[in-house]
């Protein structure tokens, strides 16, 4: 008989995946162990990394699996058939920036081996899960959940969070001019060198905004492995990693850049070509399947994406627009994360962040060696400074066609500086520290615009001449007030200069705008005033707050005076009176509790409010502070103090829904601790999964 050396190759090929596969997945949930501690959050023990990662997806799992089945579902494309229209959208994206493509092709070669078996613990966590609990299965079709597909959704999420979201909005709306607005997705983050502390210790801030709950909201857990993994913090629901935290060693903060991380392109085109380096070029296509839940229903919908020598084209009635992002062509960030979970030291961790994966977010850092720094990670386009970079660019060809990125070097950092503190609050990179401890550097398309959480933090920052108190930390962190020398005093000063004699109607809320100290307090009586009118304005203009802080020219006074008399009839309408406390007009609700909040869109002590009953006329606070971390390193150990702006758990019967919610509002943390025997002496419950 003939040996066919071909099919004998091809088939010891398939059994060396599969065993590869058996070998990776099987994760023994009796050497993995979930210790919840007495606000439900999971302390988790594995003997290996991918141990871990398994105790990580299920005590999540338990938790929140909705929204860990939500994130995956759109990285099969399969969103649009369980939450229908914004489900879509995801669906879209994944196929429009072909991400599946991109992580089935570069997983095996891109994706360390380690990090590879904590994915596929991680995913056999979930898959373990959905077994034992097929009630909470939301489409069983989707099953088996794949390691790829954490990948696939990290990839898509951070694409459309590094400019290709807002990419595709502006095209959509025809306002390409505001793609390099600040969005809601804002942060806190500060360090402060023991050389400025009163204790002698490095102090760090970690305060990212987000949703406070639903699938991008912070979910705290502690991870810990035989080999070597230690690590506390918020991730998001599928993440295998801490995204932001502490480990025994080091800790760092994440905050939202602005740089233009990709180029918008309008094409000239006739039938199914493009004009390219002045030939016609053919636009290559395919054809995503859709699926979109409506009702009872879901309704097929086919979509045809082009695409061309730039990327994938956008269609509108407007113009056919091509999109190249950084974001879109990187599989990497999962792996960074984790490389910077298992970091002990300062050259661990900037060795982590040499990869340059991650395609957005500054990081704000402090160890226990006493180092602080800052750095704008990114990945932005080199650029030829010479050609004009302006949006949407009309040139057509292949001089505005980047392939590399901006180098490491070349990027916005700062290592100890002589000022003694770091902050960032989605500032420019070039107001960081002191006025003498800047950076200097330069390319195309870094961010440059200011606003009042940065304003603040650098204005208060830089009043503390000595040594820095603990109280005077806390004080930065939850500052309640808009700067009166900067961004929205440019913005706003209209408002405050309106003659309440010219507008008798109104004259009552002008004078009570005038007497405001500018500060969100609940107890505040003035402020509900500027809070309900800002919202309005926002309304209006159908933009995030902060663009209205940093647009070119103020608000004009017919604005402002329309807004002003909305907000009269409505406080008259919902309260009978206009004075009332901020914190009787925006709350803190979940489930049964309901708590007066502080804080006002982009001031320090971040809260952004949506109507929430129309009748009663209550804001709910549905994004803004959430997760916080406040620590101090030193040789003698890491101390970490932490809140959730909910709870641990997602289920409205569990006593961890709300139990973090009273000592958020009173700007209080809980102590957190590394010690596995401290943990298990206290733990409410210790577990292994699936018992």
């Amino acid at each position: 008989m003939k040996l066919n050396v071909k099919r004998l190759r091809l088939v010891l090929a398939v059994i060396y995946s599969l065993s590869a596969i058996c070998l990776q997945s099987q994760i023994n949930p009796a050497h993995i162990t979930i210790a919840r501690d007495s606000f439900g959050v999971p302390h988790i023990y594995g003997y290996t990394d991918a141990d871990a990662a398994y105790g990580l997806a299920y005590a999540h799992c338990e938790d929140d699996f909705k929204s860990i089945q939500q994130n995956l579902l759109a990285a099969k494309g399969m969103l649009g058939e369980v939450i229908g229209k914004e489900g879509v959208l995801f669906d879209y994206g994944l196929k429009f920036f072909d991400i599946d493509t991109l992580v089935d092709n570069n997983y095996d070669q891109k994706l360390s081996a380690d990090f590879k078996k904590v994915l596929a613990g991680y995913i056999q966590g979930v898959n373990d899960y959905a077994a034992k609990h097929p009630e909470e299965v939301l489409l069983k079709k989707a099953l088996p959940f794949t390691a790829k597909e954490i990948i696939k959704s990290s990839t898509l999420t951070l694409t459309l969070f590094a400019g290709a979201g807002m990419a595709l909005k502006s095209i959509k709306e025809n306002h390409i001019e505001l793609l390099h607005q600040p969005n809601e997705v804002g942060s806190n983050s500060m360090a402060i060198s023991p050389a400025r502390t009163e204790d002698d210790k490095a102090w760090l801030l970690i305060n990212s905004h987000q949703p406070i709950e639903g699938r991008f909201a912070w979910y705290e857990a502690h991870l810990k492995s035989d080999e070597g993994l230690d690590v506390m913090g918020g991730l998001f629901p599928g993440g295998a990693s801490i995204f932001v935290g502490s480990n025994k060693n080091l800790g760092w903060a994440h905050t939202t850049n602005y740089h233009t991380f990709g180029d918008i392109y309008k094409l000239k085109h006739r039938g199914n070509k493009y004009l390219y380096d002045g030939e016609w070029k053919k636009f290559e296509t395919k054809t995503a399947h859709l699926k979109i839940k409506l009702g009872e229903i879901k309704i097929g919908i086919p979509k045809k994406i082009r695409s061309c020598e730039y990327g994938p084209v956008f269609q509108t009635p407007h113009g056919w627009y091509a999109i190249r992002f950084p974001g879109a062509m990187d599989c990497r960030a999962m792996g960074q994360w984790y490389r910077m979970n298992k970091s002990s030291n300062f050259h661990e961790f900037e060795t982590a962040l040499k990869m340059e994966a991650i395609p957005l977010f500054n990081i704000t850092y402090a160890d226990v060696d006493g180092n602080i720094f800052y750095q704008s990670g990114c990945q932005v386009p080199l650029r030829d400074s010479s050609l004009n970079w302006h949006l949407p660019i009309t040139a057509n060809t292949s001089n505005f066609k980047w392939n590399s990125l901006v180098p490491y070097a070349s990027k916005p950092s700062v290592l100890n500086p002589s000022c003694g503190y770091l902050f960032s609050c989605n500032q420019t990179q070039y107001s960081v520290s002191g006025k003498d401890c800047t950076w200097k550097g330069n390319f195309v398309g870094i961010q440059q615009f200011n606003y009042n959480r940065g304003e603040r933090f650098g204005e208060m920052l830089g009043e503390v001449k000595g040594k820095f108190s603990w109280q005077d930390f806390l004080r930065v962190k939850f500052d309640k007030s808009y700067s009166k020398n900067a961004s929205y005093a440019q913005n706003f000063k209209t408002a405050f200069a309106l003659d309440e004699k010219k507008y008798a109607d109104i004259a009552d809320v002008i004078k009570k705008l005038k007497a405001w100290n500018w500060s969100g307090d609940s107890e505040n009586k003035n402020a509900a005033v500027a809070m309900i009118m800002q919202e309005k304005l926002q309304k209006e203009w159908k933009v995030p707050f902060a663009f209205l802080m940093i647009k070119k020219q103020p608000l004009l006074e017919n604005d402002l005076v329309s807004a002003l008399r909305y907000t009269k009839k409505f406080m008259l309408n919902k309260y009978g009176t206009i004075d009332v406390k901020l914190g009787d007009v925006q709350r803190m609700i979940r489930g049964q509790v309901s708590l007066p909040a502080s804080g006002l869109r982009e001031v320090a002590r971040a809260a952004d409010p949506k109507l929430y009953d129309k009748t009663k006329g209550i804001w709910r606070i549905t994004g803004g502070d959430g997760y916080i971390q406040v620590n101090k390193y030193s040789k003698s150990g890491v101390e970490i103090n932490s809140v959730n702006a909910y709870g641990s758990s997602s289920h409205s019967e569990s006593k961890h829904y709300t139990d973090q919610m009273e000592m958020f509002s009173q700007e209080k943390f809980k102590p957190m601790t590394f010690d596995w025997n401290e943990i298990l002496k206290n733990a409410e419950r210790v577990y292994h999964p699936g018992e």
